[in-house]
């Protein structure tokens, strides 16, 4: 046990290292969406088919569990890539913020892609309770949790795919960096024309939104989103994911700048926003 133990240590860490450098690498080229798609799949199949081989060698007993644990890792993987990718985006947002604060170099897809892994193999691994639950409890939550997942990840019928993720490339626009106007999500929580489980989204991006710090790129991601969003109150989860590559596409020009002030890329207002007099 120790030995095994030992191993998924070892290829943790080793996995872990390796994407922190391939999110350097993201941070300090341009903007490259084949990159960033690439890099993003390797995390969370990566960290997926890590969680899951935790789970198979070191908590499942039988065979049959362990058979069950692949397809099952693939379908946690599924329904939780964007949940994850945005809270991994959140996770380098308070990075990014820690990092300005304490004068230390500024990581962001370092950051995020090791987020990505680990919230994955995290997942995977949770997922085998399923089959031997710690607590009679488990069984109960994890379906739970797992329903906030699926509307999450399905809000309309276009997302009945078995990809979450099919934008290996941009073919529309990236938009200027913009400053924030207000959160558009939680007053959407009782507007007209949004079924049950597309309001679970509205409520998670709308709690996100208000925990955004300040910092550079954090803010003009949440600046963006909000601005795409507007455009498109009612898109399914696929639009949010090529939202979010257009706003970190959008952001990238931005990462390694510690304010906006001495920042040299330009942040127009808020789209409808009323300019100051001059």
């Amino acid at each position: 046990m120790r030995a095994r133990q030992a191993a998924i240590a070892v290829l943790g860490l080793g996995f872990a290292a390796f994407l922190f450098r391939e999110g350097l690498a993201l941070d300090r080229a341009p903007y490259d969406q084949a990159a960033m798609w690439r890099s993003i799949h390797l995390a969370s199949l990566g960290g997926a088919a890590l969680g899951a081989a935790a789970a198979a060698s070191l908590w499942l007993r039988r065979g049959w569990q362990r058979l069950l644990m692949l397809p099952l890792a693939l379908f946690v993987w599924r329904i939780a890539y964007f949940p994850l990718m945005v809270f991994s985006g959140h996770v380098a947002s308070i990075g990014e913020w820690l990092q300005v604060l304490l004068g230390l170099p500024i990581w962001i897809f370092g950051v995020f892609l090791c987020a990505v892994g680990a919230l994955h193999g995290v997942a995977a691994f949770a997922s085998a309770q399923l089959m031997r639950p710690v607590h009679p409890v488990v069984p109960v939550a994890l379906p739970l949790a797992l329903a906030v997942a699926c509307a999450v990840s399905f809000s309309n019928a276009d997302d009945l795919r078995v990809s979450p993720d099919r934008f290996q490339r941009l073919d529309v626009a990236v938009p200027a960096p913009v400053a924030p106007r207000a959160n558009p999500y939680l007053p959407r929580l009782l507007a007209s024309g949004y079924a049950h489980h597309q309001r679970v989204m509205l409520l998670a991006a709308g709690l996100t939104y208000e925990t955004i710090p300040p910092s550079p790129w954090a803010r003009t991601v949440m600046s963006v989103l909000e601005a795409l969003f507007e455009e498109n109150p009612h898109g399914s989860t696929a639009d949010r994911v090529l939202e979010h590559y257009r706003a970190y596409a959008s952001a990238h020009p931005l990462i390694g700048c510690r304010s906006f002030d001495t920042c040299p890329v330009a942040v127009a207002p808020a789209p409808g926003a009323q300019l100051p007099a001059p």
